[in-house]
């Protein structure tokens, strides 16, 4: 199959949460969109596979898709040394569990739904800008013409690469995992009926941290390295990490002793987000652009919010009949403003979030309402940005509370 050309007002290169998201969007407006993606669907995805609450508050229709495979009210948080923890449990779900598979593939046909033709199995090698069009080759041969594209095809992504914007991206970090079928009486168990789900910080000093996610049929268990491999003097064996992380959550009865691993998965994760996410005629979406939490490592709400607000900027672009950079850079504005502030801020946390966990931990466990905060923080609740004085104000008076506690003591 060779030399075939396809119109279409807008090419969506990856179909994962940030391209059906941005598909769904311009669909509806009644844009002509086609939507490619590599794998044939349904197909899986390294991921952990929890929702903070705010992408089901923001994209509701999530649950009207059966997308969503339980919800958890709540979740421990320990120290490296498991010496202090802070146990946070909600009367109402704080996010949701999903799998991937069936997710993605529900966000597809919700697309489809919408509009957006799907071409899936095929792999996009070329992205090439004309003054009036911008070209997509295809390894069959295929070549396919339309107005503008999105790039959100991955961390690798094609579309970053041949527009100039994807750079060196020596900023990438790696996570490891593995989806377990468990009873459901196991898991209400182990985890409760509230599902509550566990996170270790810098397991064996790890830059990153471990995470044991209850599902409805499945438990979630895995790590992640949160922080640039080209800064690592030492190759870490995130595999032995893995290992060693079962063997802790067995000792510590989290999970049951029986439990066998069969097939760890992995995968890279972004670290920062691009300098530049828009070109003429190409915006970038989603891990493709960089967009992640750096201590979470969650990034399918960011992923959802940049397919949005580059389905709204191309709706723009598509009337006033403009596809250069200058007015396609209202889009980076736009983000940024939504949760680039978010980004930029949990990038400087992370700094001491990765030094020093045990002390974070530690004031957490002893004040609930700073314990809530933090926690809101690292499910994603709510904006960093908007609660970072309120969280700063709260962690000083803690810690100023605890050493003048220390001090009393010792002279008693």
């Amino acid at each position: 199959m060779g030399g075939c050309n396809i119109q279409h007002d807008v090419v969506v290169v990856g179909a994962g949460p940030a391209g059906s998201t941005a598909a769904k969007f311009l669909s509806e407006k009644g844009i002509k969109v086609l939507l490619i993606d590599k794998s044939k669907f349904p197909r899986s995805k390294p991921c952990g596979g929890g929702l903070p609450s705010r992408v089901l508050n923001r994209f509701n229709y999530l649950e009207e898709l059966g997308a969503i495979e339980s919800y958890t009210f709540g979740g421990v948080a320990y120290s490296t040394s498991l010496e202090n923890h802070v146990n946070v449990v909600r009367d109402k779900p704080v996010g949701a569990m999903i799998l991937r598979e069936k997710f993605d593939h529900g966000l597809v046909k919700h697309a489809v739904d919408c509009g957006a033709t799907f071409l899936e199995d095929k792999s996009v090698m070329d992205v090439k800008k004309s003054k009036d069009k911008v070209t997509i080759f295809l390894q069959d041969g295929t070549k396919i013409e339309s107005k503008i594209v999105v790039g959100c095809d991955g961390v690798w992504s094609v579309v970053a690469k041949k527009s100039g914007m994807l750079g060196s991206r020596k900023n990438i970090g790696m996570c490891i995992f593995e989806e377990y079928p468990m009873n459901v009486n196991v898991l209400d168990k182990y985890f409760s009926e509230k599902r509550i789900c566990h996170i270790h910080l810098k397991p064996q000093d790890l830059a990153g941290y471990g995470w044991v996610f209850p599902k409805k049929n499945h438990v979630n268990i895995g790590i992640g390295q949160i922080q640039s491999t080209t800064q690592t003097d030492n190759k870490i064996n995130l595999k032995k990490v893995f290992e060693d992380y079962i063997i802790l959550l067995k000792e510590a009865k989290i999970i049951p002793n029986n439990l066998i691993s069969n097939k760890v998965k992995g995968g890279a994760i972004p670290i920062y987000p691009l300098e530049k996410t828009y070109s003429d005629r190409i915006l970038l979406c989603g891990d493709a652009a960089g967009f992640i939490n750096p201590i979470s490592g969650e990034g399918i709400y960011y992923a959802m919010a940049s397919g949005e607000i580059a389905a709204g900027v191309i709706s723009e672009s598509l009337d006033a009949n403009n596809f250069n950079e200058e007015f396609l850079s209202r889009y980076q504005k736009l983000w940024v403003k939504d949760f680039g502030r978010d980004l930029k801020l949990l990038l400087q946390s992370n700094k001491q979030w990765t030094k020093g966990p045990k002390q974070i931990v530690r004031l957490a466990s002893m004040d609930q309402k700073l314990a809530n905060l933090a926690f809101s923080v690292l499910q994603g609740e709510i904006s960093i940005y908007e609660f970072r004085w309120k969280l700063i104000s709260r962690y000083l008076y803690v810690y100023l509370k605890s050493k003048i506690k220390k001090k009393s003591n010792a002279n008693e």
